[in-house]
Formats: C-alpha cells, structure tokens, sequence
C-alpha cells in the first residue's frame, strides 16, 4: 500500500475575503462539493481538487527551472508520488476519502512561468479527486491509497 504524508494544503478565499487569493492552512474541511469555505466552494462548477506529489516540482527542480511552491494549483501537496493513479482509484488522508477522477491535465497557464514547463511535466502535474462524504484533513496527516484501479 502506498503511504504518505500532507505537506501543505491551499485553499482559494471567497470573494469576501480577497477574490482568489490562495493562502496555505493547517487544516480543511471536505465534503461532496469541495473545500468548504473555499471560494469555489458550492458554486454549482466542477469540484474536483487536485493532489500533487513532491515528485511533480523535483522534475521542476532537476530542470533548474525555479518556481514556487503552489504555482501547480494544488489543494493538497503531498510527499508520494500519486500521479500513477487511474480514475476510480481511491486515497484516504486524515478523515476523508478522495475517488481519483484522472490526471490534472490543463498545463497552458505554465507558459508564463517557463515556455518549457508545460511539456516538462506533462502526465506529472498531479490528480484531479472528488471528496467521497464529509471529513477533515490536516498538514501531517498520513496519505494512503486505500485501491489502485
């Protein structure tokens, strides 16, 4: 079984708060409709969240390529490497279990970064997942992929 752990969680704020603004926290509640709290939260889209690995800024890294931690629109930002997973796989962190919906694929905002990130890691940018039911996650927690599809 693959395990691992959060190392950093982003949440969008509502625009309340700051529209867009992304800021790291130390812990989430999830349920169906995404991060609750978050600006996308219950606003009839998509609410898929996307999990990257360590793995996806090492070859960032190993390119000498510097960009910051987040700039790859993670919700959750863990120490394994996850990008493997196929759809319907399942991951359990903290309280909550995630359904794997497929690979984070949108790479064109990368351009500005770099012109050579986008292909740099195609396939490796992270995992597209839907929270199952209710539950709590937090920086730390373990990172286990409960089924592999």
């Amino acid at each position: 079984m693959t395990t691992g752990k959060v190392l950093t969680l982003y949440m969008t704020m509502p625009d309340m708060i700051r529209a867009g603004h992304r800021m790291s926290v130390e812990d989430m509640d999830c349920d169906e409709d995404g991060i609750m709290g978050s600006r996308d939260y219950e606003n009839g889209s998509d609410h898929k969240m996307v999990i990257v690995s360590k793995k996806s800024y090492d070859i960032i890294e190993e390119a000498e390529l510097v960009v910051d931690q987040g700039v790859l629109m993670e919700d959750i930002y863990v120490d394994v490497d996850i990008n493997h997973l196929k759809a319907g796989s399942l991951i359990e962190i903290g309280d909550v279990i995630f359904e794997v919906n497929g690979p984070c694929e949108s790479y064109r905002y990368l351009y500005a970064f770099a012109p050579e990130l986008p292909e740099l890691i195609h396939g490796q940018r992270g995992i597209f997942v839907t929270p199952v039911e209710y539950g709590q996650l937090a920086v730390g927690n373990e990172v286990k992929v409960l089924k592999e599809v």
